[in-house]
């Protein structure tokens, strides 16, 4: 017994002040810091408002309530299979943590579970606790820890017949050797047979045929790293309430490369008359392909035919799309083959969570950085089809580089990617609202809706971190239109516009990322990000200015009606 109490007070101390003790700096938006300059933990968990996520299923079948729960079953199986993405020691400190009880350790806890991991997000990926490198590595635990970028490139230059495996978004880089091998996910994570095995669990209590196909497909995917025919058959879904994200999606977390990909889930019942009120923006996605402000020759012929626009509640969120900062929507699948097979990709906009986004975030900072004649302005419908068409617009520009065959823009902007094709969204989602007011769909009334609203949202998001793909997007923005004149800064130190000249230079802007994308032009993305993607005094003043409003959510997910 003696032993075990020892043992708690030495990991109590350990995990509470080891990081405390270090001298590194850490830096933040707009400078740097030293560790005792840093918020506590304390303050730092309190900055993601504490929000319960409830969704009543009581209208539901049998069948559909008992499927729903199987998924969220699913969903918390890949969000434990993305704990062994992000750090190498997160799951270990994690469990540390839960053994202790004091109010120190609680706090902890709780920001190593909103950070996936002892880094933080919104710090520069710095070290909070724990011992370790003081700055998180690069590529996850995608590649072994050890290795640099420069090491790896040369190894597939000299291995080309490795080249497919290892810098394919489904495997795990380690070292054989002298070699280099490549893991594929469902070896290198056992956890994967069982979630492949609650996925064919749940597709027998799914009374959609097009569903049931789906959870069949997806579990085979998952036991096989082969997602081409799932994905199809997710596109294929017709007629259901329920649907489901769940796998390996997104490449943030693969910050060497933006080849790897990170577990997560999405369990959804779906918003069936908000989705029709959406489904306008359906008709108009080739007019904005055709609108594109950029050299003709780069435009597609062929595009959105079968976009799909989905209004949804968030059951259950788990894995990457849960670390830190909450996805308020998504546009799925990433393959590019799948999206020209079904012309177009499925848009899925999260109700629940941009509601309480909007509320909790977007007002407040609005009310404190815009001019008081632009306050009013603020709309939560303007957000909504601001995020809806964000998402829409990661369908337009190009997937294939321009001139290429196969290479994709993904592959060719390697880790550049994920921060200029968000840009690009962004944009792009507010460029293609002046589109509908040409349109006749939108007046000039609500257009300016959107423009103040995009305008607290870009605040909203560049306090995601300076690191973060989304943080890095808004920062491309708002640089660009500030240095252009199109934004402004009253004699009273609040924001506004320059409306003749701003949608000019939203689409100056929005010619340039699509340019970079369309010629897979590495080089010109560095240059971007190197003039834009940066925190000025003025951006930090602003901030700092933010401080008692919440970054983001702390999320916790309820579902009612279940008997």
């Amino acid at each position: 017994m003696k032993k075990e109490l020892s043992f708690v007070i030495i990991l109590f101390i350990f995990l509470t002040f080891i990081s405390c003790n270090k001298q590194d700096e850490a830096k933040t938006q707009g400078g740097t810091m030293t560790n005792s300059e840093l918020p506590s933990i304390a303050e730092r968990v309190k900055a993601y408002a504490p929000t319960v996520i409830k969704v009543d299923i009581s209208n539901m079948t049998a069948n559909q309530k008992k499927l729903v729960q199987l998924l969220v079953e699913a969903g918390k199986i890949a969000d434990e299979i993305f704990w062994e993405q992000t750090s190498y020691d997160a799951i270990s400190v994690r469990d540390s943590l839960m053994k202790l009880n004091s109010p120190e350790s609680k706090d902890l806890l709780e920001y190593v579970k909103i950070n996936y991991g002892p880094y933080d997000l919104i710090y520069e990926h710095s070290r909070f606790v724990g011992n370790g490198p003081q700055k998180s590595f690069d590529g996850g635990t995608y590649y072994p820890a050890d290795m640099t970028k420069e090491e790896f490139e040369k190894y597939v230059k000299d291995n080309p017949g490795q080249k497919a495996d290892l810098e394919s978004q489904y495997t795990v880089v380690v070292r054989d050797g002298a070699k280099f091998k490549a893991v594929p996910f469902h070896e290198a994570y056992p956890l994967t047979l069982k979630l492949a095995d609650k996925l064919d669990e749940a597709a027998q209590y799914a009374d959609n045929p097009t569903l049931k196909k789906y959870l069949q497909l997806r579990a085979k995917a998952i036991r096989t790293d082969d997602y081409f025919e799932s994905d199809m058959a997710w596109m294929d879904i017709k007629d259901s309430e329920i649907d489901i994200v769940i796998g390996p999606i997104e490449n943030y977390e693969d910050g060497l490369f933006n080849y790897k990909t990170a577990y997560e889930a999405v369990v959804m019942v779906k918003d069936i008359e908000a989705s029709k009120d959406l489904a306008m923006f359906n008709d108009h996605v080739l007019a904005f392909e055709k609108n594109l402000p950029y050299d003709k020759k780069y435009i597609r012929d062929k595009v959105g035919k079968g976009t799909q626009i989905n209004f949804v509640n968030v059951v259950y969120f788990g894995g990457d799309c849960q670390k830190g900062i909450k996805t308020i929507a998504a546009s799925l699948p990433n393959d590019p083959k799948v999206r020209e097979a079904k012309g177009g990709g499925k848009n899925s906009m999260y109700k629940n969570m941009m509601e309480a986004k909007f509320e909790k975030i977007v007002v407040p900072i609005g009310q404190k950085i815009l001019d008081p004649s632009l306050v009013s302005y603020l709309d939560k419908k303007a957000f909504i089809t601001f995020v809806t068409l964000h998402e829409v617009s990661h369908t337009l520009g190009r997937d294939i580089v321009y001139g290429s065959k196969d290479m994709t823009v993904r592959k060719a902007m390697k880790e550049k990617y994920s921060a200029i094709e968000e840009a690009k969204a962004d944009i792009l989602g507010l460029y293609n609202h002046k589109v509908l007011v040409d349109m006749k769909v939108y007046d000039n009334a609500y257009l300016k809706k959107v423009m103040v609203t995009y305008l607290a949202g870009l605040y909203r998001s560049i306090r995601f971190g300076a690191e973060e793909a989304h943080g890095k997007a808004n920062l491309i923005q708002l640089n660009f239109l500030r240095q252009k004149g199109a934004l402004i800064k009253t004699k009273d130190g609040k924001f506004s516009f320059d409306e003749k000249i701003f949608f000019e230079k939203v689409a100056e802007l929005a010619k340039l990322l699509l340019t970079i994308e369309a010629e897979g032009d590495y080089e010109g993305a560095v240059k971007v990000m190197e003039k834009y993607a940066n925190v000025s005094d003025e951006i930090k003043e602003v901030i700092n200015s933010l401080r008692d409003i919440p970054r983001d959510l702390d999320t916790s997910y309820e579902l009612t009606g279940t008997n």
